[in-house]
């Protein structure tokens, strides 16, 4: 599916970055449609820390780039919650007519991407089904019960289960596929796909081992944010739960819309206090104690200047 946009859009992801990360807003939307478009945070998150390592973009558009990619990933439940997964196989059947019947060209690249597409939904209505029998077992159901009552736990564990599939796509899908057969809560699933948007953040650590101290910057950007907006919704999140429940009278749609306001809101707040968040990233990944007291003075002056 990527490989087809890609195709489709004429020129390289890097290039299109790279163009569109004037200020924070652009590069922002750079990351909320090009994820959206490959429904792969992971893929955004690697190349723009690729990027900046490169010396291709600063860090403060990149850090941008990298808030929108988690807002874009939400498409994905939207899509999922209004149980887009059921045209599947004609999406697929579709994609692969075109491949087989057009020329050489953006036809086929149509096709491709419809071919992924279509794939990618099948593929989670697949592991939604086999795990469907799980949520029987006592301990899947105490795990679910324990997320319900405890969000960090069910944090804890749509991080581990993103980490260890390599998608938050996949864990967001599973997710309201079994919130659709009725085998979980409303908190529980928000707690699971928090923990799904902090799980993610593996993909693009293990991209910065053994890089510069830009790209570690970057990775280390993307686990910050997630964590930061974990601590804000933690005091707030039966508050939170409540309102997803008046946003939709559908739990998938439920959780979709708490998804999307969950990271939206993240987002505004951090692009708000972009200035400050690079500068902390930057103290952080500063090896000499004399330049992290440099650092810090220069964080604490520009809170002063903010307030």
């Amino acid at each position: 599916m990527t490989a087809g946009l890609a195709k489709m859009g004429g020129t390289a992801l890097a290039e299109n970055i790279r163009r569109f990360t004037a200020n924070r807003v652009s590069a922002f939307i750079c990351g909320v449609i090009f994820t959206a478009l490959t429904q792969s945070s992971s893929l955004t998150t690697v190349v723009v820390v690729g990027m900046v390592e490169a010396g291709l973009i600063p860090l403060a558009p990149a850090i941008a780039v990298i808030i929108g990619a988690n807002v874009g990933t939400t498409v994905t439940g939207q899509l999922l919650s209004f149980q887009l997964q059921n045209y599947a196989l004609p999406l697929a059947v579709a994609g692969i007519l075109m491949l087989a019947l057009l020329p050489r060209g953006r036809g086929r690249d149509l096709g491709r991407m419809l071919t992924g597409l279509g794939v990618l939904l099948l593929g989670l209505k697949v592991m939604a089904t086999s795990l469907a029998p799980l949520s029987e077992t006592e301990l899947f159901a105490a795990m679910l019960q324990s997320a319900s009552l405890y969000p960090l736990s069910g944090i804890v564990a749509g991080a581990v289960a993103t980490a260890l599939l390599q998608s938050s796509s996949a864990v967001v899908g599973m997710t309201l596929l079994l919130a659709q057969s009725g085998k979980l809560t409303l908190a529980a699933g928000i707690s699971l796909i928090i923990g799904a948007d902090v799980g993610t953040c593996i993909t693009s650590l293990l991209a910065g081992l053994g890089t510069g101290i830009c790209a570690r910057r970057a990775a280390l950007a993307h686990l910050l944010f997630n964590v930061f907006s974990v601590l804000l919704i933690l005091p707030v999140f039966d508050m939170f739960v409540n309102a997803a429940a008046s946003m939709s009278s559908v739990l998938p749609r439920q959780l979709a819309n708490a998804h999307t306001t969950y990271n939206g809101c993240g987002a505004i707040l951090m692009l708000l206090l972009l200035s400050p968040f690079q500068r902390l990233v930057e103290w952080l990944t500063v090896p000499k104690s004399q330049e992290k007291k440099r650092i810090w003075t220069m964080i604490s002056e520009t809170i002063t200047d903010w307030f």
